[in-house]
This record gives structure tokens, sequence and C-alpha cells, in this order.
């Protein structure tokens, strides 16, 4: 695991090139965040908040990095 939202754009592909050269072969999940963004969908809607893309990826960033 580590904290995705930390990295800045331009120095992903350089993360993921590094970690395939350490661990070939391997390949991560994607995470299934259908319940969460439902979720945030339903908070933003009664707190009157406008659930945009950016708000969104934002609480997702948020919640990654609470995981590792």
């Amino acid at each position: 695991d580590v904290n995705l939202p930390k990295f800045l754009s331009h120095d992903l592909p350089l993360f993921k090139g590094i970690t395939s050269d350490l661990f070939p072969g391997v390949t991560l999940p994607t995470p299934e965040y259908g319940a969460l963004l439902a979720a945030i969908e339903s908070n933003c809607k009664q707190r009157n908040l406008q659930a945009t893309p950016y708000f969104v990826s934002k609480i997702l960033q948020i919640y990654e990095m609470m995981l590792v």
C-alpha cells in the first residue's frame, strides 16, 4: 500500500514504472467504491452540497490516505 494522493501527478508514471520493475507481473486490483460513492452522494444531498467530480475525488483521496 502506498499513499498515491501524496504523489505529484508527474511522479505517478515514474513510481508505477519502478514498482513494475520491482514486482514484474503483479497488477493491483482497482478499488470498488460503489457503496462509498453512494454514501457521498446521499450525504452531499442532505447537507445541500454539490458532489462535483473534484469534491468527490478529494474525499476518495482522504479515504485512501486513512487506509494506509
